[in-house]
């Protein structure tokens, strides 16, 4: 046979073995689905939570998908489906996780039901491998929703089948994450859609009947997939007539006659030719299986072995004629056999191989052989043999020939051998596919976990389903090849109803007939006749399809967390303070509080945040949780007033500095404590203007000049602090302090005397009543321009607010806190010698506005002031006072803030000197300085005194300072004027002086309504000018003016009928008499007021009156109505 006919048939022996193999009909019409009630009816059936933030580490550029394959990995339960589900619509994405029920198992024997495996492994898992994440449980309103969208009759579906292709690769990965999906989805006007993965753990028995299973299939296609065939030609010439017959193993019979008769000896010599001539044919056919494997291929000299079977029919004819013999043989028998061997083979030459599906090999030269194992022959050059007769001969089994052979003459031969292979690229290719994809999938699964997976995607049009179907095609592939990558088929919502309905009902597509054991995308079942139609993936596979964003998108927040410190102190705390729960890297450990030790406090705390934070929230937390009685400056906001609502400071008193209407506040800032340095107090004064005021050089000292000149008016004497006007002048009702207009009034003399020329003159002069007249004016006025101030010493056993978010002016507003700190100070000083053990808590807001920090082009007036202030804080300590020192920009503070204070707690930040700024004195990491601008509210980074490491925390709530709920001003007001019925000896407002007894309620209420009036303070100064004249009843007096607007010159004179008031009987003659049509026209108290001042300074002089001169109002009187002249 030719070899050309001999390769065709082998061609086709070889194509009917493929299509043994080639049955890879991805789904059939074989099985049958059963139809399940609709999961989720009664909502104890599935389980769903949504994912609204996931985080990752600092050193991880995005959420790992190592950390959702130990997600994975904790599902090992088969009574229940893991679910994943991406819900789309045009405004954002969802992202749920959950497990529903395994209809197909008796979950009664299951250990957890369904929603514990939810609440208690795979939430937690979530949350400790993303820690910091934010899941919601959906419950039963918001879960039929997400059912309903999934359900819609609607909608348009496709399922997924094959196995997704991985990029290791770092540089690659990010290019396959779930969130390039959603974003790709959010463009253009398409509609709902959703990705569904439902996943059933596999448990390890099963794992292992797959893997025998694969194992079984690779086998079967490593004999088929390739082929080696040898075809072999050789041409003698020999003297003499031999045939031998061996084998190791095999079974032969030969039949002929040969004679052969040698002696002598054998001498052989070859030259270029052959002088012998033979002539013969050959015929052989050969059919077997053949299985050869040739290991080393050099160039000269190869060695390898073989194993050959064959069997077959030969006959062999041939004459051959020789110089010396001639000889006939016929040979004609059956053999079979096995041979074994090793082979060398020496090649002069060359050897070129090419191969194309089936290899060829082509060999000429000489050669020598030996050949050992079953069969042993040995030859000399000189032998006697002799053979005759008729031969038969039949070997089973190993053979031992020992043949001896000597032929004379010459002898020429040439051997051709050609190597045919043949590889099936169709079978090799699920070959690797089983090396390269299966196999790692099951080994992989055997540690991670092993799932059955189904997965589809839904759409409400199909050009929507189109587009996501080819985008998460697109994603799933990797670098290389895959003999089944992921690809999508269409349903018919008809013709594949049940198919639809596993699918909508999270349930595998279960078979009902025997399986193929050739389809790699089935998993069988040990279960006999029964299997799943889906693919397995490990958890790594399905972590790609089934995994969390690794970029922020519309829906979910992808947020980077940092470490920080878990432990704080060893130390065991007498008395602890809760600030509130530790946080590890987002996540709230509910179990581990983070407290601070009160015997602290008094080291100072601060606490920094932009508003919004939760910087307000802790502030109140601390004060709450001291128990101790607190001052608050707020110079901004109204937010400590909510705290009145608490049982625990419902006791708590709100001045509101500037807003005299609700709640008064008096502060003199000239009266200083019986302890106190006069120079001092001046000094803190100073202080106070340089730090709050742009001043040139010369007008602080200008300043100070005429503070000293008014106290020495009022009997002080500046060295010895003694007063010779007033036997006690810290008494209550004395009033030997100087105030504002008393500092107006002396400053040109003082100017006088400092010798500036008249330009300068005027400008300091001008400059410092146009500083200090508004502190005069308006309710800063009647709250600074004040006789006396409210007891400070009093204060520090209260709970007080001070607000003083109505003084606008920047300026001001950082001076009237000067002035509070000023007094704090010394009140505190003067509690500390009534009680050594006195415990206080200061808390002062937006403190940069008292003590910022010192900036180029500032004057050495303000850095002065500012140090003062700041050399308070290291001060106040000795006498049991703790400063909370809270402000929106720490950069702003000067440093000694942030170097004085004990305890940190730093709320979120973004400008990057502030966190500089904060994090040196906190020793944070550079990341962990970044990561202050992604603090969440109320979360907070604290440090204190001998802890090692920051910490972060999440604040307890105590007040809701963001609620809607506001105080009633009037609890402020009642609150207020009951503070000053308590303290009415004082004479904070002088009008109290006239009981012998505290007020009441309503006296209270109607002094201080009245203490600020124009015309009431007009009346005042009159009568106190007038010494025998004095106000019995303020009340009365009141009453009196508001008839007078209501039922004009009647009732003034039925009021007044019975008044032995001179001043007001002079007042009702000569002004009804000259002014009667005036005062018939006054609609207003304001307008009498007016009309009685103008009267006042038409009738007693030419000039206009100045009422708030006593002195001479007193000497014009006496000259109008003469001494002791009624």
């Amino acid at each position: 046979m030719k070899k050309e006919t001999l390769l065709e048939s082998l061609k086709e022996i070889d194509s009917k073995l493929v299509n043994e193999v080639k049955k890879q009909d991805l789904f059939t019409d074989i099985y049958e689905v059963t139809d399940f009630d609709l999961l989720g009816e009664n909502f104890g059936d599935i389980a769903l939570y949504k994912i609204n933030e996931i985080t990752y580490e600092e050193e991880e550029k995005a959420p790992r998908r190592e950390a959702f394959e130990n997600v994975l990995g904790a599902l090992r339960d088969s009574f229940n489906n893991f679910l994943y589900i991406i819900l789309g619509t045009k405004e954002k994405v969802s992202i749920y996780f959950g497990v529903a029920k395994n209809s197909y198992i008796d979950s009664s024997n299951s250990i957890l039901e369904l929603q514990d495996v939810g609440d208690m492994i795979l939430k937690p898992s979530i949350e400790g491998n993303f820690r910091g994440s934010k899941i919601k449980e959906i419950i039963s309103d918001e879960k039929e929703e997400v059912l309903k969208v999934i359900r819609n009759q609607g909608n348009k579906y496709a399922y997924f089948e094959g196995n997704p292709g991985i990029n290791e690769s770092e540089d690659r990965s990010d290019f396959q994450g779930i969130d390039r999906l959603i974003d790709i989805m959010s463009v253009g006007n398409q509609g709902t859609f959703g990705l569904v993965i439902y996943a059933n753990p596999i448990q390890k028995e099963e794992i292992v009947e797959i893997e025998k299973d694969i194992y079984k299939q690779y086998n079967y296609y490593n004999t088929v997939h390739k082929r080696s065939y040898q075809l072999g030609e050789n041409q003698s010439n020999n003297t003499g007539e031999s045939a031998t017959v061996g084998s190791g193993t095999s079974e032969s019979t030969a039949k002929g006659k040969s004679s052969n008769e040698t002696s002598g000896s054998s001498e052989t010599k070859t030259e270029g030719s052959s002088a012998s001539d033979t002539k013969g044919s050959n015929e052989s056919e050969t059919k077997g299986t053949n299985y050869n494997k040739a290991t080393g291929n050099t160039w000269g000299n190869s060695e390898g072995s073989n194993k050959t079977e064959n069997t077959g029919k030969s006959t062999t004819t041939g004459t051959s004629n020789g110089s010396s013999t001639s000889s006939k043989s016929s040979s004609t028998g059956e053999s079979a056999g096995t041979s074994w061997g090793t082979n060398k083979n020496k090649s002069e030459g060359g050897s070129k191989t090419i191969t194309e599906g089936s290899n060829l090999s082509q060999a000429k030269g000489t050669s020598t052989s030996r050949t050992s194992g079953t069969s042993l022959s040995k030859a000399t050059g000189t032998s006697t043999s002799k053979t005759s007769g008729t031969s038969e001969n039949k070997t089973i089994g190993t053979t031992k020939n020992n043949s001896t052979t000597k032929n004379s003459g010459s002898s020429t031969g040439t051997s051709e051998t050609e190597n045919i292979e043949i590889i099936k690229k169709e079978i090799h290719s699920w070959i690797s596919y089983i090396d390269e994809t299966l196999l790692p999938i099951i080994d992989y699964g055997k540690g991670k976990g092993l799932f059955r997976v189904n997965t589809y995607i839904f759409a409400d049009n199909s050009a929507t389903l189109l587009k996501l179907g080819n985008t998460l095609k697109s994603l799933s592939s990797g670098k290389k090849g895959n003999k089944r990558p992921l690809e999508y088929y269409r349903l018919d919502n008809v013709k594949d109803k049940k198919i639809i309905n596993n699918l909508v009902n999270f349930q595998m597509n279960k078979i009902q007939n025997d399986i193929e054991k050739d389809e790699f995308y089935t998993v069988n079942s040990i279960e006999i006749g029964n299997g799943f139609v889906n693919d397995f993936y490990s958890s790594k596979e399905l972590s790609l399809i089934a995994g969390l964003p690794r970029k922020e998108v519309n829906g979910l927040k992808v947020t980077k967390q940092v470490e920080f410190g878990l432990n704080t102190t060893d130390e065991k705390m007498k008395e602890p303070l809760e600030l509130g729960n530790l946080v590890q890297s987002g996540k709230i450990l509910e179990n581990s509080e983070v407290n601070i030790d009160k015997k602290d406090l008094n080291k100072h705390i601060f606490v920094a945040g932009v508003t919004g934070t939760g910087k307000t929230t802790t502030c109140q937390r601390i004060l709450l949780e001291s128990g101790m009685p607190f001052l608050v400056v707020e110079p901004a906001k109204t937010e400590y007033r909510i705290m009145k609502l608490s049982k625990k400071t419902e006791d708590m008193v709100i001045f509101t500095l500037g807003q005299d209407n609700i709640a008064p506040f008096r502060l003199n800032p000239f009266e200083f404590f019986p302890h106190e340095s006069l120079t001092s107090r001046v000094d803190m004064i100073k202080a106070a203007i340089e730090a709050s005021f742009d001043m040139e050089a010369a007008i602080p000292q200008l300043i100070e000049s005429t503070i000293y000149e008014c106290y020495k008016d009022y009997g002080w004497n500046v060295n010895t602090n003694k007063n010779t006007k007033f036997e006690n002048p810290f008494a209550d009702d004395v009033y030997a302090f100087p105030t504002f207009n008393d500092i107006l009034k002396k400053v040109d003399a003082v100017a006088e005397k400092q010798g500036f020329d008249e330009r300068l003159k005027k400008d300091y002069i001008g400059s410092i009543k146009a500083r200090l007249q508004s502190l005069t004016l308006g309710s800063k006025g009647l709250m600074l321009n004040t006789p006396r101030s409210i007891d400070f010493v009093g204060l520090l056993d209260k709970k007080v607010v001070l607000e003083i978010e109505e003084v606008k002016n920047t300026g001001e507003k950082s001076f009237v806190m000067g002035l509070i700190m000023t007094n704090l100070r010394e009140a505190l000083r003067a509690k500390y010698k009534e009680n050594k053990h006195f415990k206080h808590i200061t808390l002062i807001e937006e403190a940069h506005r008292l003590l910022s920090k010192f900036e180029p082009g500032d004057s050495v007036n303000k850095k002065q002031g500012v140090e003062i202030f700041a050399d308070m804080l290291a001060e106040v300590r000795k006498y049991g006072e703790s400063l909370i020192i809270a402000d929106q920009i720490p950069n702003k503070l000067t440093p000694e803030v942030l170097k004085n204070t004990n305890t940190k707690i730093i709320h979120k930040l973004f400008a990057e000197d502030d966190k500089e700024s904060v994090g040196n004195t906190m020793i944070l990491e550079k990341e962990q300085k970044e990561f202050l601008s992604s603090l969440p509210t109320g979360r907070a980074v604290v440090f204190s005194q001998g802890w090692s490491k920051a910490v972060q925390v999440q604040i307890k709530l105590l007040t809701n300072t963001t609620s809607d709920e506001e105080v009633d001003e009037q609890i402020l007001k009642n609150s207020c004027i009951n503070y000053y019925r308590e303290n009415y000896r004082r004479e904070i407002f002088s009008e109290s002086n006239i009981f012998d007894r505290e007020p009441t309620f309503e006296e209270m209420k109607t002094i201080i309504e009245f203490s600020r009036s124009d015309l009431l303070s007009s009346f005042k100064n009159m009568y106190a000018a007038l010494e025998n004249f004095s106000i019995r009843d303020i009340r009365d007096r009141s009453n009196i003016f508001k008839k007078a607007n209501r039922e004009y010159v009647k009732n003034i004179r039925i009021a007044t009928e019975n008044e032995k008031n001179l001043l007001v009987k002079y007042l009702k003659e000569k002004y009804f008499i000259k002014k009667k049509h005036k005062l018939e026209e006054v609609n207003r108290v304001e307008e009498l007021e007016k009309n009685i001042i103008e009267f006042l300074s038409e009738e007693i002089t030419d000039e206009k009156i100045d009422v708030e001169n006593p002195l001479k109002i007193k000497k014009i009187w006496m000259e109008k109505l003469g001494k002791g002249d009624e």
